[in-house]
């Protein structure tokens, strides 16, 4: 494929790897009453081990606990959020990354949970394949009393790893990825609004699995998780996310 026939192709996989993430990512929420919250972060549903958790960076869970006091998660869209009690069960502030494993009274109809034959904690093919985020910036979610539950738009935002001119602190646990909410486009390839994206910490990173396939054999079925958003740094304009390593090894020491 030449360059254009490569941009229709990535610009092609947008909406399906949406579509296809979307049941798997919440909305983490600072409840501040039982009729009011604020949308602190993004989160992904997993299954591994037989158990069932979310995963988001570790500084959303501390930010809504010592703002707001109590966390909770969007569960069924537009129903009441589920709230969790205590501490994340696993916690690593180095890497930032926190673990709630989730009781069985969590609803489940209509969600999804990211399964662990699907997690790739490789670099290589990181590297070289077409990332995939999907999360909620705060700027399009809210608190909806009268829906008993929080409203939200997500953001699917499609771009590759990079690898030059990185920030010198970056981490050997942490890769880098393109974000400038001043220029992004759609999938249709048209400019966008401008995007503030706070609140897509915790957010989801795939890589498509696009590499040496052609356009009629590529499915979003695919797509493997390659780590989580944990830092947007406006200078740099870039999205920093920890590794899948680093939760594929916390999970295995529960």
């Amino acid at each position: 494929m030449d360059l254009d026939d490569k941009i229709a192709f990535v610009q092609s996989t947008m909406n399906p790897m949406a579509w296809h993430t979307y049941p798997h990512i919440v909305s983490v929420l600072g409840v501040e009453s039982n009729a009011s919250g604020q949308h602190v972060g993004s989160a992904l549903r997993f299954r591994m081990h037989g158990r069932r958790g979310i995963v988001t960076a570790a500084h959303v869970i501390r930010e809504a606990q010592e703002r707001y006091g109590r966390v909770a998660v969007t569960a069924i869209r537009g129903d009441v959020p589920y709230e969790f009690r205590g501490k994340p069960d696993l916690f690593d502030a180095t890497a930032d990354l926190a673990i709630y494993f989730l009781a069985d009274d969590y609803p489940t109809e209509g969600v999804s949970f990211w399964p662990q034959e699907r997690m790739d904690p490789d670099d290589a093919p990181r590297a070289v394949d077409y990332l995939f985020i999907h999360g909620f910036p705060a700027v399009r979610s809210r608190f909806s009393a009268l829906a008993s539950g929080v409203m939200s738009r997500s953001l699917p935002y499609g771009v590759m790893q990079r690898d030059d001119d990185l920030p010198s602190d970056l981490q050997s646990f942490q890769f880098a990825m393109d974000f400038d909410p001043e220029n992004l486009r759609g999938p249709d390839g048209q400019p966008t609004d401008w995007l503030d994206p706070h609140g897509l910490s915790g957010s989801p990173v795939w890589r498509i699995g696009a590499g040496g396939r052609r356009v009629d054999t590529w499915s979003p079925e695919r797509s493997l998780l390659v780590g989580i958003v944990t830092q947007w740094r406006p200078t740099e304009r870039i999205l920093v996310a920890t590794k899948c390593r680093n939760l594929v090894e916390m999970l295995g020491s529960a």
